[in-house]
């Protein structure tokens, strides 16, 4: 009997479904959306909204805890900067599931975006913030994408011009 044991094992050993689990939330703080199953979703969907309530709560104790799971310091950035300031006045509820269409074979022609997953026939749904931005901006602000690649250039550039500004002052 399964008594007092909460969760679901998802076929997978305890090390793979908990880096499973950072790797699906970080994504999905960085993107603002996520395709996957609707299993995966429903089961880490309680851990990417612990999170946001502790970000909204800030402090180091609670960083920390967040850095434990993210592992990323740009997108834990993200996460206390701008999407905790968009859910502040949001009691829960900050991600949805949208599920997908049927399967390859119900006849229904809704595009292959919408089939069940090919091998286990598994349905995949969008797990995504409630409050998100475009793409672009969402991975902007966690430190990817060409937009961030591109504004870190900039910054570089920027330093080196100052250095040697410096350079010429004290020459």
């Amino acid at each position: 009997m399964r008594h007092r044991l909460k969760g679901r094992k998802l076929g997978r050993t305890t090390a793979h479904r908990e880096a499973m689990e950072r790797n699906l939330v970080t994504s999905l703080f960085v993107y603002g959306r996520v395709t996957t199953t609707v299993t995966r979703a429903k089961e880490f969907r309680g851990a990417a909204e612990h999170l946001i309530t502790l970000a909204k709560r800030g402090g180091v104790a609670n960083l920390r805890r967040i850095l434990s799971v993210v592992q990323d310091k740009k997108v834990a950035k993200k996460l206390i900067e701008d999407i905790a300031k968009r859910f502040k006045d949001r009691p829960g509820g900050y991600t949805r599931i949208v599920k997908f269409g049927g399967s390859r074979w119900d006849g229904e022609g809704r595009g292959w975006s919408a089939w069940n997953r090919l091998g286990d026939n598994g349905p995949r749904a969008i797990w995504e913030l409630v409050d998100r931005k475009p793409p672009e901006e969402e991975q902007r602000l966690a430190g990817r994408g060409k937009l961030a690649q591109q504004d870190d250039e900039k910054r570089r550039l920027e330093k080196k011009g100052k250095a040697k500004a410096k350079a010429g002052a004290k020459g």
